[in-house]
């Protein structure tokens, strides 16, 4: 029996405390990464990042600096957002949290504006904007370090989270032959010693690669992303995602269009490779919405959810939607969008809840950028040691 009831409350922490917002501000940074990353919707070397920076006073006068993070890449390859769009959309947002006019905000609060409790209250201040999902989740994160630093506890621990160290795998981007693949195959698996192994395909680039892959690592944990690549309704699309069955792999992630969810279901339901939805899950409903396909056209057991808190709009929604789906015996995971530390740490920190049961993408071949904010997670033989420091825990923070 189904339980498709989106729960309200995930297990997290309420805050009671009345807080004042005094001051927001985005540091912005222009990232260089180390290796160039190639999917099926682009190749790029560089990437903005934006940090919003708030301030929040408790009543007795003490100051508490939260810090997030957004990652959009440079075009709307991934999504509709990019760089350009989050910066517009902070905009608003700090508006909604200072009172003062778009045009006029300079980040000060206005006088007489009203405190904030706990998530809820905090996100109500702009919950007014439509999508810009991106923007919500780095604002949305700053909030959580100030809360763990005013509690000195880990955000983990106002996440309800209770591992201490979990599963790390790394995504492997496209290269122009199978032989430059295989090297960074080779490092992934034997070097790095990963948990598993994300693949990135797209028509032309796949059943190959994933031969050699298989034909080198029979048994290790491989999963490939397609972003959307493929036709649900062409007979040659379908023959080769079916034909992805014989390399047992752990999931196919978002074969089909990015903003779908009915048509994967129901095109995909003759696979016995279980289906992961990307793209096309933007939030709890979605979810749901999700669950309820898939029970009526194939098996929740071949439904994935991998759950991005920039793509769902921040870590509320992605505890949610963790929840609902181990209610309903679906696997997630978290992804990645190439973050800074802060950004990775925080995945880290989401994924120290147990409904997040399957690898995710928390490492990678050589460090995402020339030049990080700060350390990354301590990383050793498939796992990642979830930060035990005060708010994101994190190490060597240059912001």
């Amino acid at each position: 029996m189904s339980n498709l009831i989106i729960p309200e409350n995930p297990g997290i922490f309420i805050n009671n405390k009345p807080l004042f917002i005094r001051k927001v501000r985005v540091v912005k940074k222009r990232m260089e990464m180390t290796i160039p990353f190639e999917t099926s919707f682009g190749r790029f070397s560089s990437l903005s990042r934006l940090f919003p920076v708030i301030d929040f006073e408790t009543e007795q006068g003490d100051v508490f600096t939260g810090t997030g993070e957004c990652p959009p890449l440079d075009a709307p390859w991934y999504n509709y957002e990019c760089h350009r769009t989050v910066e517009v959309a902070l905009g608003y947002i700090s508006s909604s949290l200072t009172g003062k006019p778009v045009d006029l905000n300079d980040g000060i609060v206005a006088p007489g504006n009203s405190p904030v409790t706990d998530i809820y209250s905090f996100i109500n201040k702009y919950r007014w904007i439509v999508g810009h999902e991106i923007a919500k989740a780095g604002v949305e994160g700053a909030y959580w370090d100030a809360i763990a630093q005013m509690n000195s506890v880990p955000v983990s621990t106002l996440f309800g989270g209770t591992k201490k160290k979990v599963l790390a795998g790394t995504s492997v981007g496209l290269e122009s032959t199978i032989d430059l693949f295989m090297k960074k195959i080779e490092h992934a698996v034997e070097g790095m010693k990963v948990a598993r192994i994300k693949m990135k395909i797209k028509p032309g680039k796949d059943i190959n690669y994933i031969e050699a892959v298989r034909k080198k690592y029979p048994e290790i944990l491989l999963q490939v992303d397609a972003n959307a690549a493929y036709d649900l309704f062409k007979p040659t699309d379908i023959a080769l995602l079916k034909e992805l069955d014989n390399y047992n792999l752990t999931m196919i992630e978002q074969p089909g269009r990015n903003d779908d969810i009915m048509d994967h279901s129901r095109q995909l339901a003759g696979l016995t490779t279980p289906i992961c939805l990307d793209e096309s899950i933007l939030n709890v409903v979605h979810t749901r919405q999700a669950i309820e396909l898939w029970e009526q056209s194939s098996d929740t057991k071949k439904l994935i959810i991998n759950i991005k808190p920039p793509r769902v709009g921040g870590f509320l929604e992605s505890l949610k939607i963790a929840q609902l789906c181990s209610n309903n015996g679906v696997s997630v995971w978290c992804g990645g969008m190439y973050e800074s530390a802060l950004g990775k740490t925080a995945n880290v920190h989401f994924s120290s809840r147990i409904e997040v049961n399957l690898p995710g993408d928390h490492v990678s071949q050589a460090p995402y950028f020339k030049e990080d904010i700060a350390e990354s997670p301590v990383y050793e033989n498939g796992e990642i040691t979830v930060p035990e420091g005060i708010g994101w825990g994190l190490r060597g923070s240059k912001l």
